[in-house]
């Protein structure tokens, strides 16, 4: 096997692209509720769709939903994320046609049917070239990454090429702004039809006496002067209607500043505070994992709740047993980061758009969702595995702390903060 080579910046840029279009290939392939996730989906993904899927059938729900690329495709990449010693990240976008329906026994209940931009959090790990040193995630074992995805030769426990890099961390999409003739067509019918009107109205008069008379040119010059008057309607609706985008995206471009600079403030903040403990640190891959976990802590049943590794804290108040749709939009913004106790401490708030179904209604929201995370601060840096294969300190036993927080072998309960990231607090505010 020979080392994998990194194309440069602008040949990544493409491939991110080329990726982020097979990955909506892929959702349309495979729908929420089918046991199939596309194949680019990270394992914290995958697991949390499959709970997803479990939600809607134990709901009674039905989602249909489809995204139509643009022909020709309009796609690029967004400003650059985090690049360090380890990782790569990109944000493809894609214009699409998305198409999404919430039913309830059949019956269409919520709908979006609209032009979106599709996004991607595209990754890569740089250190994961074949041949390189590498240490068993399980066993710690000094090893190639060659070697581990045919099985680590101390312990045994075997990593599947398919959970390798590249992969989406997340995929979410915004409003795409409509087509500006579509935006002003409506604007210059009303402006014909109401100049046309007015135009009979003030000549009423002037014109049943031309018809009365049998003058037939005279309605014919009626008609001309009508379609004059129509058409200077049309002209002058076009302008209101210039003048009312142009003033929405004005409006729109102030309204996204607080955005922004959450933005902005969450990509100095987490870094600056993280990388003093993780020097491979990459915040925005840290804010994809944050959001696969919150859905993964979203779509747990209350029976199953118990063996969430991913929660350690306060019995939840809030009920998320209703939620059977949610995707970030975009906007994360960081509340407070300390060390105490040898415990770091993450406060942030994703805004995240919200789909429940409570009573045999379906509802459709924007919230705010707190979490506090923390984790050792002198936990082990990820080597590049999605999935947590972890070794019971108890009893020597390997399973996926994702999903288990006691050893199915003996029981015993797996700290997880000291090994990665855990919700603490959680809250909509």
């Amino acid at each position: 096997m020979q080392n994998m080579q990194y194309p440069q910046p602008g040949a990544m840029d493409e491939l991110a692209k080329k990726l982020n279009r097979s990955l909506i290939t892929q959702l349309n392939a495979a729908p929420i509720d089918s046991e199939d996730a596309p194949k680019l989906f990270a394992a914290d993904l995958k697991y949390a769709r499959m709970l997803q899927g479990k939600r809607l059938k134990a709901k009674g729900v039905t989602v249909i939903a489809g995204y139509e690329p643009d022909e020709p495709p309009v796609s690029g990449v967004s400003w650059k994320l985090d690049t360090d010693a380890r990782y790569i990240t990109r944000l493809p976008f894609t214009y699409v046609n998305a198409k999404r329906e919430y039913s309830l026994a059949g019956n269409g209940k919520k709908s979006v049917d609209r032009k979106e931009i599709f996004y991607s959090h595209i990754v890569w790990n740089m250190a994961q070239q074949p041949d390189a040193p590498y240490s068993c995630p399980h066993c710690g074992g000094a090893t190639t990454l060659g070697n581990l995805t045919e099985g680590c030769q101390f312990c045994g426990t075997r990593f599947l090429a398919s959970e390798l890099y590249p992969k989406a961390l997340q995929y979410f999409t915004l409003p795409a702004a409509l087509n500006v003739l579509k935006r002003l067509g409506p604007f210059a019918i009303v402006g014909a039809i109401a100049m046309a009107a007015l135009g009979i109205v003030y000549n009423c008069s002037d014109i049943s006496t031309g018809i009365a008379a049998g003058g037939i040119l005279s309605l014919i010059g009626w008609i001309f002067y009508a379609a004059i008057a129509a058409a200077c309607g049309a002209f002058l609706g076009y302008v209101a209607g210039a003048f009312s985008v142009f003033f929405e995206a004005i409006v729109r471009a102030i309204a996204s500043i607080p955005t922004i600079m959450k933005y902005g403030t969450a990509k100095r903040r987490l870094p600056n505070f993280m990388r003093r403990y993780s020097p491979d640190f990459n915040g925005d891959r840290f804010v994809g994992k944050l959001i696969s976990m919150l859905q993964i802590i979203v779509y747990t049943e209350k029976e199953d709740f118990d063996n969430c590794a991913l929660y350690c804290g306060k019995p939840i108040e809030d009920d998320f047993s209703d939620i059977i749709d949610m995707s970030y939009n975009g906007t994360v913004d960081v509340r407070k980061c300390c060390e105490k106790d040898g415990y770091l401490s993450i406060t942030l708030d994703l805004y995240m758009n919200v789909v429940s179904c409570k009573d045999s209604e379906i509802s459709v929201s924007n919230k705010k969702i707190r979490l506090t995370v923390s984790r050792s601060a002198t936990a082990p840096e990820d080597y590049g595995f999605n999935v947590k294969a972890i070794q019971c300190p108890h009893c020597g036993g390997s399973f996926d702390a994702t999903k288990e927080k006691h050893c199915p072998f003996c029981s015993h309960e797996y700290s997880m903060p000291d090994y990665d990231w855990v919700v603490t607090e959680i809250s909509v505010k």
